[in-house]
């Protein structure tokens, strides 16, 4: 194909507060993006992405990848929401592939690439009116439509992106450290697992990417994916389906959670069946529930709307920039905002909304300047800057958050 081109489409905003910082394609389920998962699985890079305009300029730099550009003869349009897995065949131009409510894939020819824009993947109704118009069909395809879906599927995936070449040890592993299961074991260059320390590949494969450290009295437990750069700091324990996204430093014990990258869980406390946005610290003891007492399934509030997740496990969300305090207590199925600052020094509400600054003697909104002047600080200390497109996002953020409100 000339074209493989990622679109958003309406469901996008089931995943806010994660998607107020990147695009649905950037997600992470496996050792992947949903995007590397697509180009891996199609064997093809991906070489164009359609999203909301408010983010586009972010995406592209990101990305490095055009964003919102015209469609060519030929291209196929593929739905960011689709965690491709297995043989895809796409049919010829043109056609338009439904599963379900939601449009999984278009296949252009040329008079089709004409009539399609980024704003009409947006709108619901307008991509109704494709079926009718173009040859259409329904199609299997995997489209996630809620956060706790990939979490749900991590293990599953971490399984799936392994394979036999991935198999080899360049980096230094202590003679007193314990490999159990080593032809399931990567560790890349640069990497350090020091006396020990117990990687555990019965249950799956861990893959330890570069320049990691794995410090003493640490165990992690496969399938596991610890990103370059990551500090897990001495007695941390990190169990079966977690991800850890790139220079995230982690104690404590993790298990079946996805981090998206330069996370702060430095201290202890349990972190279990979530999914963490990037810059996001975890004050010491912070601890969420996994499970409701009456063991049924876990409701979770998106907004003014709560939603039956159909799952008896699921922790939390926790958007990118959010700050917990000390001691913070999380409950099942919990959901904390993109930036917000949570400090009440014990159970939090079940639902945080964006931007909220939570004490136990006050609620309020907090000041964009005074957010992005924290952001600065908070990258700082990891040597990174917000670049004019972050900042020009955030000015525009409280607008945003208003019109979504989560």
């Amino acid at each position: 194909m000339s074209q493989l081109v990622l679109f958003e489409d309406s469901l996008v905003e089931n995943f806010l507060p994660l998607v107020y910082w990147r695009g649905m394609f950037d997600l992470r389920c496996g050792r992947k993006s949903l995007l590397d998962n697509v180009a891996w699985e199609l064997a093809q890079p991906v070489t164009g992405i359609w999203t909301r305009d408010w983010i586009a300029d972010l995406c592209a730099i990101r990305c490095q990848t055009p964003v919102n550009r015209l469609l060519k003869n030929g291209a196929v349009l593929v739905n960011a929401r689709w965690l491709m897995k297995g043989n895809v065949e796409f049919n010829a131009a043109p056609y338009v592939a439904r599963c379900g409510e939601s449009i999984a894939y278009i296949a252009c020819d040329e008079a089709l690439a004409k009539v399609l824009s980024p704003e009409m993947m947006l709108d619901s109704s307008a991509c109704k009116d494709l079926f009718d118009a173009w040859p259409s069909g329904e199609v299997e395809a995997d489209l996630l439509e809620h956060p706790w879906e990939l979490v749900a599927r991590n293990e599953e995936m971490l399984k799936y992106h392994w394979s036999y070449e991935d198999r080899v040890t360049d980096g230094v592993v202590s003679h007193s450290a314990f490999v159990i299961n080593p032809d399931y074991v990567h560790i890349s260059d640069r990497s350090e697992v020091r006396p020990t320390a117990v990687i555990n590949a019965e249950k799956g494969p861990v893959y330890i990417s570069n320049d990691v450290l794995v410090d003493v009295h640490t165990y992690i437990e496969g399938p596991a994916y610890i990103g370059a750069g990551c500090v897990i700091k001495p007695h941390a324990s990190v169990r079966e389906g977690t991800t850890l996204g790139s220079l995230s430093i982690v104690a404590g014990e993790i298990s079946n959670s996805i981090l998206a990258g330069y996370a702060n869980k430095g201290h202890h406390g349990f972190l279990g069946q979530a999914y963490v946005g990037s810059w996001v610290n975890l004050g010491a003891g912070t601890t969420n529930s996994t499970v409701k007492s009456t063991y049924g399934t876990i409701r979770v509030q998106m907004g003014d709307k709560a939603v039956d997740t159909g799952r008896q496990f699921f922790g939390s969300i926790i958007g990118d920039f959010a700050r917990l305090g000390i001691g913070q207590l999380l409950p099942t199925g919990s959901v904390v905002g993109f930036g917000a600052m949570l400090a009440n020094g014990g159970i939090a509400p079940k639902y945080v909304p964006s931007l909220a600054w939570l004490t136990s003697t006050s609620e309020s909104r907090t000041d964009i300047q005074r957010l992005v002047n924290t952001f600065k600080m908070i990258m700082g200390r990891r040597k990174v800057a917000l670049i004019d497109e972050e900042l020009d996002l955030l000015a525009r953020i409280p607008d945003i958050v208003s019109r979504y409100g989560v």
